[in-house]
């Protein structure tokens, strides 16, 4: 190989790198459909974020596109005309998850501490794609000699669907060979399957009538948790009506339940005769919904305090499906889908959106589940419409994601497996994991980074940061990695 000195070149490109970076990360790239426009279908932000990536990309020499303004890629060409159409793909994305929880610093005005850079979207994924682009960079301004082009592809909608990547791919070949800087190191060959669907109450017959007739207990007016799919809500709100005794002892029985609990919570109340009412709000803990058992959802923890209290009607069969269905159990055991293997681990059910509102006749739990090859979608679907069928619950269509695994002997992975092994001297196992990368639109694709080993993951959190070294280090690696897979020969699996 090259005699080069990848960590060097990293380093002497650090103060353009972070300073590019923190400009991209000032952008609060969230999906917004109500500023969405023809050619900016998720919105203004997102739309910013995607052209200044790839204005910069383009500043810097690369082939740029757009795909209907939800896609687009940057390309580097130093292939002589004998190669053909094969390229190798690195694959980011600049949409964030809202910035939820209470920062140190601003979401949204990158701020350096202690080493760290924090901004949502430090860690996932806005810091891993400039690394990447950086990387890119540094094989383009050496002159390196390629067998394939490469093309850094970023997309909008990583977080809320990846229907970015299903354009693409309605547009573009696939590669022959690519990885994603959007989990862990050393490289992820496995990504469990996803089932995203909605438990939905079907309200009752005269039910908007009987939240207003006085029943004995309390009414719950309204209920609401979570603001992605994909996390664990850290807040929950619930609106509770009943008379001013009634409220009184709700509140005291409130302010035990937290205390014995060690949980946080505020409430609001007005205890008037005309229109008696306390706002009952808990914190939990944040977390990604790859792993909901790492959080505390704090609308489960509202739900199971309302459940030691009276209510009727649909008030009650919405409390009690979720505490007796989904609460404590991120295994899916009430469920009936709990499952378990050696490669990918454990199923598991996050429950990212809780909704409960009567006046408008709509209740639900969004269920964000993430499976192992043991089992399969149509299964966990149909024991999962079973169970809640008895609490007054139906399944929206769900949508489906297979599990994705690059098998090992694929000629990138012990690639990948040498190029990390030599810069960073430890062994280079292959892992899976419950998240959902890009990887799993192309199948021949793999996740590697940026987290290493022992880091704690910010993804998705408050306070989300990435260390600067660690940040350096994977610049490094993303620079060799994209020289020495676009130098590979993959003939022969294709033929194969």
């Amino acid at each position: 190989m090259t005699d080069i000195d990848w960590n060097d070149e990293t380093t002497r490109r650090q103060d353009a790198l972070l300073r590019d970076l923190s400009s991209l990360l000032a952008i609060p790239s969230v999906k917004d459909e109500q500023s969405a426009t023809p050619g900016m279908p998720l919105g203004i932000e997102s739309a910013k974020a995607l052209a200044f990536i790839l204005d910069l990309a383009g500043r810097e020499g690369l082939r740029t596109a757009s795909i209907d303004g939800i896609v687009g890629y940057a390309e580097y060409d130093a292939t002589d005309e004998e190669t053909g159409a094969d390229y190798i793909a690195v694959l980011c994305h600049v949409d964030v998850v809202p910035a939820s929880g209470e920062w140190t610093s601003p979401p949204f005005e990158p701020t350096l501490r202690d080493g760290r850079l924090y901004a949502r979207g430090a860690l996932d994924d806005k810091g891993p794609a400039i690394a990447a682009l950086y990387g890119l960079l540094i094989v383009k301004e050496l002159g390196l000699p390629l067998r394939h082009r490469v093309r850094l592809i970023v997309g909008t909608d990583e977080e809320t669907g990846m229907n970015c990547m299903d354009v693409y791919n309605r547009h573009e070949l696939p590669p022959v060979a690519g990885f994603t800087p959007d989990a862990d190191f050393p490289i992820v060959h496995a990504e469990k399957g996803q089932v995203n669907s909605r438990m939905t109450l079907r309200f009752s017959e005269g039910s908007a009538r009987q939240n207003e007739s006085g029943l004995v207990g309390y009414r719950l007016r309204s209920f609401q948790a979570g603001t992605a799919a994909n996390m664990v809500p850290d807040r929950a709100e619930a609106v509770v009506q009943g008379s001013p005794a009634q409220l009184e002892r709700l509140i005291t029985a409130f302010w035990s339940y937290c205390a014995n609990k060690q949980i946080v919570g505020s409430m609001a109340s007005d205890l008037t005769e005309q229109n008696a009412a306390a706002i009952l709000r808990m914190e939990g803990k944040s977390a990604h919904g790859m792993a909901p058992e790492t959080g505390d959802n704090a609308g489960i923890r509202l739900l199971e305090f309302l459940y030691e209290q009276p209510f009727t009607g649909d008030d009650r069969r919405f409390i009690h499906a979720a505490v007796e269905l989904l609460a404590g159990d991120t295994s899916g055991t009430a469920l009936g889908i709990a499952c378990c293997d050696e490669v990918m681990g454990p199923l598991t059910v996050n429950i990212g959106l809780l909704r409960y509102e009567p006046h408008n006749r709509d209740a639900y739990f969004h269920l964000n589940i993430r499976f192992p090859v043991c089992t399969e979608g149509e299964a966990i679907v149909a024991n999962i419409a079973s169970r809640i069928e008895g609490y007054g619950f139906e399944l929206t269509p769900p949508i489906l994601k297979p599990p994705h695994v690059v098998p090992s002997d694929h000629p990138m992975i012990p690639t990948l497996q040498k190029i990390y092994s030599e810069h960073i001297g430890m062994e280079a196992t292959l892992l899976s994991t419950g998240g959902g990368t890009y990887a799993c639109k192309l199948a021949s694709c793999v996740a590697f980074g940026p987290l290493f080993p022992g880091e704690p993951d910010t993804a998705h959190q408050q306070d989300e940061s990435i260390a600067i070294d660690s940040l350096m280090q994977a610049t490094a690696l993303y620079a060799r990695a994209i020289y020495e897979l676009a130098n590979l020969d993959y003939s022969q699996r294709k033929e194969g």
